[in-house]
């Protein structure tokens, strides 16, 4: 934005934005560089699931009993589950590299923000909200859409709220994964975040397989997966199976990781950010 001076000159304007026209420069920031990578999302949004659902839901499928999945076809089973486990996969790509980048001399977007009146809570709320509403809302509707066509739904309209728990899931990993990204200083340890946490996330958290047929002793990490409470929910959009927990159960477990994350990634940003 920019000022009108007397001699009719004008000058940036440098009065910081209000909480909610803040967020959204920094979202619409987002929105700009998507518009320069988007072609390399297509491979995680659309192609990888098709290919999960043909090699797995179709062809080892055929294999396996629908009494071992809860009387569902394992396509059945299994589709819910992808459109939750892609909003994971795109947070591993949203919430890594490009937050410790920000920081960085190699990417640098958070300190370019920062050179403007945007305050850090600003940077961070336009980030969160690109990844936990923009992008589940194309990307896994793409998914949700694709799926489809291999009739894996009841035909319930319901099977639509299978994008809003994948978008529940986002929004509770998301700020988690920010502040871990935005603590590590050497970017050589950023494989950790997908070793130890994108990937036992996405293979173990009831989507492949029944939570239930987990060793006991490694259940209760089961049930901690942010995926795990977001595939029962979606589950039971897409199916119309009873999710293993009451549903405001597992929406208030997400909405919980959801908030106390954002307060975490907070205190973080601000320490990175605030000179």
């Amino acid at each position: 934005m920019t000022t009108v001076l007397e001699n009719g000159a004008t000058a940036a304007d440098r009065t910081a934005p209000g909480t909610l026209t803040g967020a959204w420069r920094a979202f619409t920031l987002q929105l700009a560089l998507y518009r320069h990578v988007w072609h390399g999302t297509v491979f995680t949004s659309v192609l990888l699931p098709v290919l999960y659902m043909v090699s797995i839901g179709i062809g080892v499928g055929a294999y396996i009993d629908p009494a071992a999945v809860g009387g569902l076809t394992y396509a059945e089973f299994i589709a819910p589950g992808l459109i939750c486990s892609v909003a994971v996969m795109m947070l591993g790509n949203d919430m890594v590299f490009p937050v410790h980048g920000g920081y960085q001399d190699w990417g640098g977007h958070y300190l370019a923000q920062r050179a403007t009146p945007l305050s850090p809570v600003d940077i961070l709320n336009g980030h969160l909200a690109y990844a936990t509403v923009f992008r589940p809302f194309t990307n896994c509707t793409i998914v949700a859409v694709v799926l489809a066509f291999f009739g894996v739904y009841t035909g319930s309209w319901r099977a639509a709220f299978a994008v809003v728990a994948a978008a529940l899931v986002s929004a509770s990993l998301a700020p988690w994964l920010h502040f871990w990204a935005s603590s590590i200083k050497n970017d050589s340890n950023l494989n950790m975040i997908f070793r130890f946490a994108v990937m036992p996330i996405s293979l173990f958290s009831g989507v492949f397989f029944p939570a239930s047929d987990m060793p006991a002793f490694l259940q209760p990490l089961v049930w901690a997966s942010p995926l795990w409470h977001g595939t029962e929910l979606a589950r039971a959009a897409t199916a119309g199976t009873a999710p293993a927990l009451p549903p405001y159960v597992h929406i208030a477990y997400l909405a919980a990781l959801a908030v106390t994350g954002w307060f975490a990634a907070r205190w973080r940003i601000q320490k990175r950010l605030n000179f």
